[in-house]
C-alpha cells in the first residue's frame, strides 16, 4: 500500500455522535462528490442528468422529497489531500472536526473560544438541548412546496441514534417584498428570496445567536446575515450558503455545498426531541425553568 492510497483514521467519540476523520493523500475528487462518498456520486451524477423541470414561470420547479442518497461521507479537497468526515444531514456542511479543510475564518483573538466551545460540546452545543439547528447549519430541506410567489421549505432532521430534532418551517415570499422591521431574532431568522437565473437567492437576516454553525464550536453572532442559494439540476437539489458576521470573522465564508436527490416520501410528524445529555445528568436542576 503505497502513501497516495494509505488512509488515515482517527475516531472521536461522543454524546450521541462517532465521527470518524478519514485522509487520503493525493486523491482527486470531482465536483460530484462533494457532500457524499464515492458510492453515492454515481447516484448523484445520474439523477442531475434527468431532465430539471420548470414551473409555470418558468423558473425551475424545486417542488419534491429531497434527501442524501445513504449515509456516506463528506470529501473535500485542498491541495491535493482529499479530507472526509461522516456526515449527519443539516450537520455535514459545516465541518466536523480538527482538520477541516473549510473552517470559518474566525478572528484570532476568538479562535480560543471556539476551541473551548468544542471541547465542551456536550454541554455548549444549542442543538444537545434541543434547539433547532438553525440557519445555516440546518442544510438543505428535506421537502419543498413553490407557487409563484412563495417557497415553503420543511426540515426534518436525523441527528443520531433514530432520534429526530424536530421539524421545521420556513415560509420563502419571492414576490419583491423587503425585509420585516422590528423583527426579534429567530432561528430560522426573517427571509425574502428572488431568483438569479435558475438559482433561487434567499436572504437571511434577524438570526439569533443561540445556534451554531456546525459542531465544532462555531459559533457566532447576533449579526449574522446569510445569503442562501438553492439550485436544482435534473432531480438533484445543491443548497450553498454564505455568512458573513464581522463580530466574529474575519471575512464572508461559504459553506461546503450540500446535493441532495429527489426520492419518494415526505415529511412525517416526528416525537419529541430529548436532551442528548440526559442520561449523563446528575440533577435535574436545570429542567425546573420556565418556558
Amino acid at each position: 500500500m503505497n502513501s497516495r492510497s494509505f488512509w488515515q483514521r482517527a475516531t472521536i467519540v461522543g454524546s450521541s455522535f462517532l465521527c470518524l476523520f478519514i485522509v487520503r493523500a493525493g486523491a482527486q475528487v470531482d465536483r460530484a462528490t462533494v457532500s457524499h462518498g464515492p458510492a453515492a456520486a454515481a447516484e448523484i451524477k445520474a439523477a442531475a442528468a434527468k431532465p430539471t423541470p420548470r414551473a409555470s414561470d418558468g423558473h425551475p420547479d424545486l417542488t419534491g422529497y429531497w434527501d442524501f442518497p445513504q449515509p456516506g461521507l463528506n470529501e473535500h479537497t485542498q491541495n491535493g489531500v482529499v479530507y472526509a468526515t461522516p456526515f449527519l444531514p443539516g450537520q455535514n456542511a459545516v465541518g466536523q472536526m480538527v482538520g477541516d479543510p473549510n473552517p470559518p475564518p474566525y478572528r484570532a483573538e476568538l479562535l480560543a473560544k471556539v476551541k473551548e466551545l468544542a471541547k465542551n460540546q456536550t454541554h455548549a452545543d444549542p442543538a444537545f438541548h434541543c434547539k433547532p439547528l438553525g440557519v445555516p447549519r440546518v442544510g438543505p430541506p428535506r421537502q419543498v412546496i413553490q407557487t409563484p410567489k412563495l417557497v415553503a421549505l420543511f426540515y426534518q432532521v436525523d441527528i443520531g441514534e433514530g432520534d429526530q430534532s424536530g421539524i421545521g418551517v420556513r415560509l420563502i415570499p419571492t414576490d419583491g417584498r423587503p425585509h420585516r422591521k422590528d423583527v426579534d431574532p429567530m432561528y430560522f431568522g426573517d427571509s425574502v428570496g428572488h431568483w438569479e437565473g435558475d438559482t433561487l437567492v434567499v436572504d437571511v437576516t434577524h438570526l439569533t445567536e443561540d445556534t451554531w454553525l456546525g459542531i465544532s464550536g462555531y459559533f457566532h453572532s447576533a449579526a449574522m446575515h446569510v445569503v442562501e442559494r438553492y439550485a436544482r439540476k435534473g432531480n438533484t437539489l445543491t443548497y450553498e450558503a454564505t455568512v458573513e458576521d464581522p463580530m466574529v470573522l474575519t471575512k464572508p465564508w461559504t459553506m461546503t455545498p450540500q446535493t441532495v436527490r429527489l426520492e419518494e416520501g415526505m415529511v412525517v410528524e416526528q416525537p419529541p426531541c430529548e436532551e442528548r445529555d440526559e442520561k449523563h445528568l446528575v440533577n435535574e436542576e436545570h429542567h425546573t425553568r420556565d418556558f
